[in-house]
């Protein structure tokens, strides 16, 4: 560890905070698995940046490091915010990152205009096309910084200076990304002073940007490794920021920009969703897609005092969300974990080609086994998820706003809870937002002849509960007085008692809020709705 002399002199420890930003809005503007998985490797390659400046000048304190510091376990999860002991200036975590930033940038700009099926076809002038990349280069990111004797002292500071904004956002000409609406799109002349003013040609303009993404998917897919799927629908017209994330997981960009090509990610076709046209079948499998972080983690961060807590802190997240990864993609085979960065994950559950649909016991089972999971990590904090049970025809960025959806659902609702989503073909969906020790409640299901698990008939439930509705005996959302006796009962009825023999009428009525959020009767009523519902769609063998 190196401290600086002023240190030294004061006999005194000092404690640096940093993070950076956009996070949330780098990763949310992504419009496939690919791109969320490229978007989460550069935040994490951006903050292994500053951590390995950090190491040759300072202590890093959080996030923990494997004993040998190795490259795969920098970059794999690594979260944006960190904590230094020790000297290290806002100067120093500036530079690391955009050193990191620029890397990227050079990369991915580099192999589009050195490749040679476009280089013959388009000129890539400074002006026309350099300076937009260099704006992203610039402005794209904004460094928070705190210092403190204490480490409490250090966070406060760091949420202090994010406070004072400067970032930029570069403007844009012409036509803008058909995802974001907000960044130009990236194509040889999208600056070019043609199309400002009197002499902007939209027909022209569509014509360059057409050809150009042509080219420019076919110079993917001729570069391709076997196992990588289609990398760019011509019709796809990308921001740079977007290209960006869609380019580092190219095994050839990604090994220039990091000989490991730890930013490369392999294949998603295993992500099984339609069925084998080839034999004539037709439809397709539904898929679990899921989404969460641990709840107001900033905040408990905050509420650490010493440098060996915030250690251990980190050290549990970083191992929690290891063992998950690896149990979730190699040990269970349950699907794919494309990102788990500390408390913040997201992953695909889907078939083999030995069981190609997932069944809602295999769901209900992995959602019990993650909120125990995440308990006997004892990190803490508690974990709040959004779970979208999807079919297979929506679109895979629809997909990904209903999860975000629900687990700011999940979240809204007093936290340390899931948010489990029926999202149909056609868009339509149901839900139901729960403590993580009631998803349980799911199993316990007892139909009119007594059947329970697979054999059980949730039909049963389901048409009761559809007659009380209709006939107003459950009531209404738009009721002006509401009771939730005739929906506890039916609770009751058919979910009986739980582990200790207690109703579970009881403990949903006197838990109430709790449970459902609100004190109020109508809280029960929907809570008891959704249950029913989405236990129907996931458990029904009718």
């Amino acid at each position: 560890m190196t401290i600086s002399s002023d240190t030294l002199a004061n006999n005194q420890t000092i404690y640096t905070a940093i993070s950076f930003a956009p996070v949330q809005g780098f990763i949310e503007k992504s419009r496939k698995l690919r791109d969320l998985f490229g978007a989460s490797q550069i935040l994490s390659y951006l903050s292994a940046k500053i951590v390995r400046r950090a190491e040759s000048m300072a202590t890093v304190i959080s996030p923990v490091l494997s004993e040998d510091s190795s490259s795969a376990d920098l970059i794999q999860g690594m979260p944006n915010r960190i904590l230094i002991e020790g000297k290290f200036s806002y100067n120093d975590a500036k530079s690391a990152l955009t050193e990191g930033w620029n890397e990227i940038i050079y990369s991915c700009r580099g192999w589009i205009e050195e490749h040679h099926d476009l280089s013959n076809l388009f000129t890539f002038s400074e002006e026309n096309w350099g300076r937009a990349w260099t704006k992203w280069k610039i402005n794209a990111w904004e460094v928070f910084w705190g210092e403190g004797d204490t480490i409490e002292q250090a966070m406060l500071a760091l949420e202090t200076n994010k406070l004072r904004r400067d970032w930029i956002v570069p403007n844009w000409n012409g036509e803008s990304s058909s995802l974001s609406g907000a960044d130009g799109i990236a194509y040889p002349n999208m600056d070019s002073k043609d199309n400002v003013g009197y002499r902007y040609n939209p027909g022209r303009e569509r014509e360059e940007i057409q050809k150009f993404y042509n080219q420019l998917a076919e110079a993917l897919e001729n570069t391709k490794q076997k196992e990588d799927p289609k990398f760019l629908d011509p019709s796809e017209w990308l921001s740079i920021p977007e290209l960006i994330k869609r380019l580092v997981t190219h095994h050839q960009v990604a090994q220039r920009i990091d000989k490991q090509q730890s930013l490369y990610a392999k294949s998603f076709r295993e992500l099984l969703r339609i069925k084998d046209q080839e034999q004539g079948e037709q439809g397709g499998y539904w898929t679990g897609w899921f989404m969460g972080d641990g709840d107001q983690v900033g905040k408990y961060l905050k509420g650490l005092q010493t440098a060996e807590e915030v250690q251990d802190f980190s050290r549990k997240l970083r191992k929690w969300g290891k063992k998950f990864h690896d149990d979730f993609n190699e040990k269970l085979k349950l699907g794919r974990v494309v990102y788990a960065g500390g408390d913040d994950f997201l992953g695909v559950m889907y078939g083999t080609p030995d069981q190609p649909q997932r069944t809602g016991e295999d769901v209900i089972k992995f959602l019990v086994n993650l909120g125990k999971g995440w308990e006997a990590g004892e990190l803490g904090v508690s974990l709040s998820v959004g779970f979208v049970w999807a079919g297979h025809s929506v679109p895979q960025r629809d997909v990904l706003q209903h999860c975000r959806e629900a687990e700011k659902r999940a979240k809204n609702l007093n936290r340390n809870r899931v948010t489990i989503r029926i999202l149909f073909n056609n868009g339509q969906f149901i839900d139901w937002t729960t403590p993580w020790q009631y998803v349980e409640w799911l199993n316990d299901y007892r139909d009119r002849n007594g059947k329970t698990g697979k054999d059980a008939n949730w039909s049963h439930v389901y048409s009761d509960l559809a007659q009380l509705r209709a006939r107003h005996a459950i009531p209404p959302k738009t009721a002006q007085k509401t009771d939730d006796a005739v929906a506890l009962a039916l609770l009751g009825l058919y979910f009986g008692k739980d582990e200790l023999g207690e109703d579970k009428k009881r403990e949903l009525s006197r838990n109430r809020k709790e449970i459902t959020g609100s004190e109020g009767t109508q809280s029960v009523i929907e809570w008891i709705d959704g249950m029913i519902k989405v236990g129907w769609q996931l458990c029904s063998n009718s």
